[in-house]
């Protein structure tokens, strides 16, 4: 008897245990992106003329509302005459809405078509209120005559006037072939 009795006392609280409420997950605090936008192709204009298109595949948007742009990300910076000035291209971005400035990170590339003029760096800020784009990061920049490599750069947004702040060194080129 002795068994049984203690049988039924395992029981009734294996029982009470098992009833017992579940911990409530409906505190649990969602940390995803507020909204997620696909083939993102965006135009920017001032006064209804066409200044930046944006290109890319995927926009996260956060609850700072901050943007992420983890695919690659190509702009195309427009002339007064709306024809295309500059293009460039990075592997991914950040717009930062408090500062409200896109960073573009990895292989970015900046092509000044008129001047045919390539900028590569790791990174870079683009701030389209000011209408500049600046990078503290190592620079290389190739002219029609020159390689230049440097770090940190500043510039205007669509490459038409720029500044190395630190030159390292700097080859001249003919035909496309450096020359000592």
């Amino acid at each position: 008897m002795r068994n049984s009795s203690l049988l039924f006392l395992l029981s009734i609280i294996s029982l009470f245990f098992s009833c017992r409420e579940k911990a409530d997950d409906s505190k649990a605090v969602y940390t995803g992106p507020k909204s997620e936008l696909h083939g993102i192709d965006m135009i920017y204009s001032d006064s209804a003329r066409k200044v930046v298109r944006m290109v890319t595949e995927t926009q996260l948007t956060l609850a700072s509302e901050d943007r992420i742009y983890p695919k690659e990300m190509k702009l195309w910076f427009y002339d007064k005459t709306g024809k295309i000035s500059s293009e460039v291209r990075g592997d991914s971005a950040h717009f930062y809405r408090q500062k409200n400035t896109y960073k573009l990170i990895g292989h970015v590339v900046i092509h000044n078509i008129e001047k045919g003029e390539i900028m590569k760096t790791d990174e870079f800020n683009w701030l389209p209120v000011e209408k500049r784009i600046f990078t503290d990061k190592a620079v290389q920049l190739r002219t029609r005559t020159e390689l230049v490599n440097g770090v940190g750069l500043d510039a205007a947004q669509d490459f038409s006037s720029y500044s190395l702040r630190k030159v390292r060194n700097s080859v001249v080129q003919v035909d496309g072939l450096p020359t000592n």
